[in-house]
């Protein structure tokens, strides 16, 4: 789910060529709430999670062709050097795999299923096959598969970050500089990156989805008014909390989103190097129903 400096730079410039208008989503809104006539292909960019790349590379891009971006942010992963338990469980498959048989590790072994026969447990997984464990994963609550992954780490000092210094998250700095430059908005995207349709307690849910905008207006990130459901999950009380404390809300579905749609169920194009690396390929994912 990555896509390059490049990709992203061919596909702004793309668009850009293709007669597309480029709008906030906030614009876009303010103009369907007021039923006043909508650009015929508008296009709103966003990025979920707040990752510090969006600062480094794609900021410079989004500059450069005069973008304006929505950025989805976790809201209590802020200044910290968090990493997703997805891209945890990756690198201790691709890295660390000879590791698997340790005690501290069987509660994953229930997920390693239909591996190829002739693989060892201690060779390393490749993307596509540790990304089939990572879905399996997602039966289980974000916050069991978090303390399953701390409670390896205490037990194998092998699986501990590397570099203790490195930061895959935006810091307060990056925020401020790119809100300051008026091209870059901030949406909630929850405190934690729980799915939301995994909390049965109202009280987690009234945490993560009003917590998340408290937290974000208390950064100065305001206007905070789109959420973001975290994996494209939601339930109908999750709903109704959104729409209390928000005006819209970002799905993962794929789609355009016509004049009267839904607010609380925009859809995107989700764009990647797997699905965008060239113009036919980009193209090709657009022009999917």
């Amino acid at each position: 789910m990555i896509a390059t400096p490049e990709s992203l730079d061919m596909h702004l410039g793309l668009l850009r060529r293709l007669g597309a208008e480029f709008v906030s989503m906030d614009t876009w809104l303010d103009s369907q709430r007021k039923n006043k006539m909508l650009p015929r292909f508008a296009v709103a960019v966003t990025f979920d999670d707040g990752w510090q790349d969006n600062y480094e590379y794609a900021f410079p891009l989004l500059k450069k062709h005069r973008v304006p971006a929505t950025i989805f942010l976790v809201s209590k992963r802020i200044n910290t050097s968090w990493q997703f338990w997805p891209e945890q469980v990756l690198d201790l498959l691709i890295n660390h795999a000879h590791q698997l048989d340790q005690e501290a590790l069987q509660w994953l072994r229930p997920y390693l299923v239909d591996m190829p026969a002739n693989k060892g447990s201690s060779s390393p997984y490749t993307i596509l096959q540790a990304d089939s464990v990572i879905n399996r994963l997602k039966a289980l609550d974000d916050h069991i598969i978090e303390v399953h992954l701390e409670l390896s780490r205490n037990s194998i000092p092998a699986l501990i970050q590397a570099n203790p210094n490195a930061r895959p998250l935006l810091n307060k700095h990056e925020l401020d500089t790119m809100l300051t430059s008026g091209l870059v908005t901030f949406g909630a995207h929850t405190r934690h990156h729980y799915r939301l349709n995994h909390l049965a307690d109202p009280i987690d849910l009234e945490n993560e989805i009003a917590g998340s905008h408290k937290d974000l207006e208390e950064l100065g990130l305001k206007p905070v008014s789109i959420f973001c459901y975290p994996n494209g999950n939601i339930t109908s009380n999750g709903e109704q909390l959104v729409q209390k404390h928000f005006t819209a809300a970002c799905t993962t579905e794929r789609g355009w989103n016509k004049a009267l749609s839904n607010p609380l169920g925009l859809r995107r194009f989700n764009f990647h190097d797997g699905n965008g690396s060239t113009p036919l390929n980009f193209l090709a994912t657009l022009g999917k129903p």
